[in-house]
């Protein structure tokens, strides 16, 4: 009894120090990992990366160094790595000769990324970091083991997903027959390609392409085609040393010493920038399918980004800032070297068609909403709606100011993250003006342009003709708009409409007669020209918005739009009522006051929806059917009075009693 009694204290005692050293380890790994942060702006690192890519394994294999300064105020205990150990892929991160403890392992594998290891010790402000990585990943290839593209072939430091502007010098070993781009350029001295700040480090192999090369103003433009593909290839070539060349005499400096043009998939359709220094254009072997004036565009257009993207990185979700202000920058060697805006043109329309069957086109959006879009929001609202903004926001402050501003973000955000708030306050200081009238309905909002010429007449004084333009906006995002005005002589005058108002009424004096008015004659805004589609929330706010005298006709059209939408504010139903009754349309207004009683709105607006089908009986001459309403409205008697100045009356008991004796006469002259 006393053996048993020993071995089960025995037993305790090793259930207790196993117990505590897994507490201990929980305590560490719940630490180290709460360790983990991540500095408002990454320090920059450096990577030297030697690897060997065997086609015949499909493997890359490789051993990196990666260093970088603490350039934070607090001390760096833990660091993550962009990588995934699987079956498939394998790391080893070591510092000072010590393997660092992967703090965030899965029981099983993959363990997904970001892998996060905790450091010997913190790094302090101003301390210096190095790693030492082993690594290896299989590589996929296409069934002929011809083509293989590559942006994530090798651990990188992660920061939360933010992206960052590193310094590589890259060796890799590929087999022979393979052409080679990368997101750098040759030392030949040493073998490494070099680049000195880059945010996407790509590598590029395919068997059995031709290059040619051309250098401009020290810039290396590569570019890498079939035989079949080499007329095409040539003509990108030759514009994209035409368009480095117009971007460095325009902004001063190109962000690399080298630019590779690699072939894309087989249909012409464009392009993309694959990575720093390396772009893509579609479709090169189909060369006679498209004009040459979209080739000669399309690789202006991917040039741009290469300041945009992947030199000034974006700091939004979604990222337009960087589609708009790269599309700004083809725009302007197009319209230098004359070949056409039909692409600008194009993506604004867009944009447009998007806003016509309603798509809420908001740009800041909260990602759970972004998630439950439907429609393609990549092509509408980040390309579309992205360059609109930008070509919208020249044409407010003026082609000198924003290209001031263009520049300027270039020169203080270039290999940093700029976002749209950080934008505005550029634009703000540069300008010195207030734009959050701007910024707010082209990015945190749905609204849509949209402006109308309602009259227009020429008047003959003397010997010559005063002209009267009334422009009314329809859309509820509100703009300075240039109106222009046309005359028989041929002669033209621009005038602009008050953003703050609604209706513009714009004069004009002339020699000859107004012969037309045309509405952003530059084509610069992204404006509907016919009237969309009145949602429930629309109606409800311009009911809400008609005058109580003299609406009219526009009472009566949204009369209408209710009756479709069927609308359920009981309140705007009283108003429609109101409104209708004073514009004479008094059946309408007799339906109006009958749903606002079906729809049961407050107790003194339903007992006056009552009166009021009364005194419209009166009017029709439906006496009988009046005294009924009359009656039913003394049942919901509140005792309470309503009042309508416009008419000299007040509604209440009193009155219904005077009803049921008279006839209601409406005697406007009482107003």
């Amino acid at each position: 009894m006393k053996y048993i009694l020993s071995n089960n204290i025995l037993r305790s005692s090793w259930s207790f120090v196993l117990l505590l050293i897994a507490n201990i380890v929980l305590v560490h790994y719940v630490s180290a990992q709460q360790n983990f942060w991540v500095p408002k702006d990454p320090p920059e690192a450096h990577y030297e990366i030697d690897g060997t890519i065997d086609t015949v394994k499909k493997m890359l294999e490789g051993k990196e160094d990666i260093s970088f300064t603490n350039t934070s105020s607090r001390a760096i205990a833990a660091i993550a790595i962009d990588w995934t150990i699987s079956k498939l892929s394998s790391i080893e991160v070591r510092s000072k000769g010590n393997e660092l403890n992967l703090i965030n392992q899965s029981e099983d594998l993959p363990f997904p990324s970001p892998l996060i290891y905790e450091l010997p010790k913190p790094a302090d402000p101003g301390a210096k970091v190095k790693l030492r990585i082993i690594y290896s990943l299989s590589i996929a290839m296409k069934g002929d083991m011809r083509e293989l593209k590559l942006t994530k072939w090798y651990p990188r430091l992660w920061w939360d997903g933010l992206p960052v502007s590193d310094v590589f010098r890259v060796k890799l070993n590929v087999p022979e027959g393979y052409a080679c781009a990368m997101s750098g350029r040759l030392n030949r001295k040493t073998g490494y390609y070099e680049n000195s700040g880059v945010c996407t480090f790509g590598v590029y192999l395919c068997r059995d392409l031709k290059t040619e090369e051309r250098e401009v103003d020290g810039v290396l433009i590569t570019a890498f085609f079939t035989e079949k593909g080499s007329q095409c290839a040539r003509l990108c070539l030759e514009t994209a040393a035409d368009a480095v060349k117009f971007y460095k005499d325009w902004l001063g400096f190109y962000p690399f010493t080298f630019l590779n043009i690699i072939p894309g998939g087989i249909w012409p359709v464009g392009g993309y920038p694959f990575a720093s220094g390396i772009v893509v254009i579609h479709g090169q072997e189909q060369f006679e399918k498209m004009p040459l004036l979209h080739w000669k565009w399309i690789t202006a257009h991917e040039i741009g980004h290469q300041y945009w993207g992947e030199y000034v990185m974006d700091d939004d979700i979604p990222r337009w800032l960087w589609i708009g202000m790269g599309i700004y920058a083809d725009r302007e060697y197009t319209i230098f070297r004359n070949i056409g805006m039909g692409k600008h043109e194009g993506l604004i329309k867009r944009y447009l068609r998007g806003v016509r069957p309603r798509f809420d086109t908001t740009v800041d959006l909260p990602p759970e909403q972004v998630r439950k879009i439907k429609f393609d929001r990549n092509n509408i609202v980040v390309h579309g709606k992205g360059y609109a903004i930008v070509s919208a926001l020249e044409y407010v402050l003026g082609k000198e100011t924003f290209q001031r501003i263009y520049k300027r973000c270039l020169r203080d955000y270039g290999r940093k993250r700029l976002g749209y708030r950080e934008f505005w306050r550029l634009c703000e200081e540069e300008s010195g003006e207030n734009l959050k009238w701007f910024f707010d309905q082209w990015i945190r909002s749905n609204k849509y342009l949209y402006y109308d010429v309602v009259g227009k007449v020429s008047v003959e004084q003397d010997d010559k003709y005063i002209s009267y333009v009334k422009v009314e906006s329809k859309g509820k995002l509100k703009m300075p708009l240039p109106v222009k005005a046309v005359f028989e002589d041929g002669t033209s005058q621009v005038k602009y409409t008050n953003r703050i108002s609604n209706v513009n009424h714009l004069q004009f004096e002339s020699t000859s007669k107004l012969e037309k008015v045309i509405l952003d004659p530059e084509n610069k805004l992204a404006m509907i020209n016919t009237p969309l589609p009145i949602l429930s929330e629309d109606l409800e706010e311009l009911i809400s918005k008609l005058s109580w005298v003299g609406a009219g006709v526009d009472a009566l059209d949204c009369f209408k739009r209710a009756k479709i939408l069927k609308l359920e504010d009981r309140n705007l139903w009283f108003k429609l009522g109101m409104t209708l009754f004073d514009g004479g349309y008094y059946e309408e207004g007799f339906e109006a006051f009958k749903n606002a009683t079906e729809l049961r709105t407050s107790e003194i607006r339903h007992f006056t929806s009552l009166v009021w089908m009364g005194h419209i009986k009166d009017l029709l001459g439906e006496r009988e059917e009046a005294l009924t309403y009359y009656i039913e409205a003394l049942k919901h008697d509140t005792g309470k009075t309503m009042r309508h100045d416009q008419y000299g009356m007040k509604i209440n008991r009193q009155w219904i009693e005077e009803r049921l004796k008279e006839p209601f006469v409406l005697k406007r002259n009482n107003k």
